[in-house]
């Protein structure tokens, strides 16, 4: 869950990525088969929008045969990421605040999205005045509205950083190969096995309980849950649970997670490392007060994400749904900054939008943070300790 609105949608955050699939020699027919008929279970005459960038040829190909054999129909929608800059950048700004009625169309007609998504120029949008951004998150936030209340299951191939890039992996001191190999051993996993996890887990984010959520970096934070029931992502988008609305789901596979009730929220989250639009942010820490984010400071690159919530609407300053990593294969990586979701024993705070939770913040704009050797108590019950699950029956 991840953008990444989860970057917030699928399909929204595709124009903010550029991709190189640094996957050599990878069986793309086999992962297509798999997001097809396994992840989406395409039915005769649905219609499929893949979303991909012109690196991912391939991959989107595969999906298109797929898709053809399983008797579905697709729509390929390409993103060319220096453009989408250029355009961001030399568009006027009363343009940029256009509603994307194009891409709200496009929602209405299908009944399935995939998207790939990969990074090959993480700073790509780093330099992009925040007020340009801002123009075309707030335009985009009717998307976010119909995204919410939208009857299509939803597949993306790739959780934080996408699937792994040589230009990503660098840009968070990880190994290629390394972060290429666990990629696709998390991808592999079966959903059988994450779903009857994923189940136990998602059944102790009780509604309306009242949690802790501690971490050796300095992080205490109080909140409520949310009244909504949890929800699971195995792989599956059969699996979700979603009463209404759209249901996603994102490879790497392995979570339970809920919406929370931002005005509960009381306390501090500290992260030592995160990346925003491909920039570290050294030693993170974000206050809050009865539901208001009260302050902010870093270590590094502390304007660029003051100046990011500082341009976005209230909601998007509020915490809004939590994540708990349930993938026995995909893991924090010594030595880099790689964190995701799915990540066994990870937790996850979401901070604005929350739609891909099938929440009602509905802020312009969202920001995930993801806590390692965290500790989480939820009513009496200790669900992670020290970044490790509780043990279920």
């Amino acid at each position: 869950m991840h953008t990444n609105l989860k970057a917030v949608l699928v399909g929204l955050a595709a124009w903010m990525l550029s991709a190189v699939a640094f996957a050599s020699g990878h069986d793309y027919d086999k992962v297509a088969n798999r997001i097809v008929n396994q992840s989406l279970a395409v039915r005769p005459g649905e219609i499929v929008l893949i979303i991909g960038n012109p690196t991912e040829i391939e991959l989107m190909g595969a999906l298109q045969v797929a898709v053809a054999k399983a008797g579905g129909e697709s729509m390929l929608q390409l993103s060319i990421p220096t453009a989408d800059k250029r355009a961001v950048m030399e568009m006027p700004m009363e343009y940029l605040k256009q509603i994307p009625t194009g891409q709200l169309t496009m929602l209405r007609m299908v009944d399935a999205v995939i998207n790939v998504a990969s990074i090959e120029d993480p700073d790509l949008f780093a330099d992009v005045p925040e007020e340009r951004l801002a123009a075309t998150r707030q335009a985009a936030a009717r998307l976010g509205a119909a995204f919410r209340n939208a009857s299509t299951r939803n597949v993306t191939l790739g959780q934080t950083g996408g699937i792994p890039t040589e230009a990503y992996a660098k840009s968070i001191g990880a190994n290629p190969k390394e972060i290429t190999e666990m990629f696709w051993k998390a991808v592999s996993v079966e959903p059988d096995e994450l779903a009857m996890s994923a189940r136990k887990y998602a059944s102790m984010l009780q509604a309306g309980a009242k949690a802790r959520l501690k971490s050796k970096a300095g992080t205490d934070l109080t909140f409520n849950i949310d009244d909504m029931s949890p929800r699971i992502n195995a792989g599956r988008v059969a699996d979700v649970g979603a009463d209404r609305g759209a249901m996603s789901v994102w490879l790497p596979a392995g979570e339970a997670y809920t919406c929370l009730d931002g005005a509960t929220a009381n306390g501090t989250v500290v992260v030592p490392q995160t990346m925003f639009r491909g920039k570290e942010i050294k030693n993170l820490k974000v206050t809050y007060r009865n539901g208001k984010m009260t302050g902010m400071s870093a270590d590094s690159n502390e304007k660029m994400l003051k100046d990011y919530f500082a341009a976005s609407d209230e909601q998007t300053t509020q915490l809004s749904a939590m994540s708990i990593g349930l993938n026995r294969v995909s893991r924090p990586l010594s030595g880099s900054n790689y964190r995701s979701w799915e990540m066994g024993g990870m937790v996850t705070v979401a901070i604005g939008n929350n739609a891909f939770a099938g929440g009602e913040n509905s802020g312009d704009g969202a920001f995930f943070l993801h806590l390692t050797d965290a500790t989480l108590e939820v009513g009496k019950a200790k669900v992670v300790s020290d970044g490790v699950l509780a043990r279920v029956r």
